[in-house]
């Protein structure tokens, strides 16, 4: 009976060391796969604006990530151009809760944290946008704008259900298609996985496709003449990659608070 235990356990043992190395193994293969290339000269190049500025008025491409309280929104308002909030639509409150703030803090008191939106832009990370709420979504999104004097087009509206954004689109906003999060498919299923998002993508009016960094190389293979938005808040990305900076279809990186810290 004790054998049989021990060699219960010690089989159980193996399968747990196996399970790690494979994990670390899958995320150092992640890194090394998905990462744009960095050279030299990139280390030197400035941000390149390109047609973004003239055609959406975004002078910066770095953007802030998790800007969830009005203090934080206060405490860098004027370093940074754009500004990431993940929010959900609340159907009892008929309002954006902020997603990741423990107070529920609603997106319109960040907004109105601030007398002068009109030169910011606004990452929207909607996480509950289906079928069912679009509508109302819509016309809450609408009045917010409204209510805190902030044109349409500089909030971007960011969703994996890429068929309920041209409504919005339409109304004047720019709308992203979240790329899929490829860690979470299982490996024989991720061709299909790309191939339901570009179907997604050519049967929409999306402004952009944003997906986070490590994805760059499936990004830039399958939507090769869209323009990006990319976040960079991983640990397998600890710096702003220079070569996603200078790339002309990229729109936005979001970065870190703790790198925002380290570029002051």
């Amino acid at each position: 009976m004790f054998k049989k235990i021990f060699f219960a356990a010690f089989f159980l043992y193996i399968l747990y060391i196996l399970w790690n190395v494979s994990a670390h193994m899958n995320d150092k293969m992640m890194r090394k796969y998905f990462m744009a290339p960095i050279k030299f000269s990139d280390l030197v190049v400035k941000d390149n604006l390109s047609e973004r500025e003239e055609k959406y008025g975004i002078s910066s491409k770095k953007w802030l990530y998790g800007v969830n309280t009005p203090q934080k929104l206060t405490q860098y308002f004027d370093k940074y151009v754009g500004f990431e909030i993940d929010v959900t639509y609340d159907a009892a409150k008929k309002s954006f809760v902020v997603r990741r703030g423990a107070d529920n803090i609603l997106l319109d008191d960040i907004l109105a944290s601030q007398p002068n939106l009109s030169e910011k832009f606004f990452w929207l990370d909607l996480k509950n946008l289906d079928f069912n709420n679009k509508a109302d979504v819509l016309k809450e999104l609408i009045a917010l704008s409204g209510r805190n004097i902030l044109h349409k087009s500089h909030l971007v509206v960011v969703s994996p259900n890429a068929e309920y954004l041209d409504e919005f689109a339409a109304n004047g906003f720019l709308t992203c298609f979240r790329f899929p999060s490829l860690y979470r498919v299982k490996s024989k299923d991720i061709r299909k996985a790309l191939e339901v998002s570009v179907e997604k993508y050519k049967n929409s009016t999306v402004d952009f496709v944003c997906g986070d960094v490590r994805y760059f190389n499936f990004m830039d293979f399958y939507f090769p003449k869209a323009l990006k938005m990319y976040q960079n808040t991983g640990r397998e990305a600890k710096n702003t990659n220079p070569y996603i900076l200078k790339r002309s279809d990229t729109v936005a990186v979001l970065i870190k608070e703790l790198d925002a810290k380290k570029e002051r």
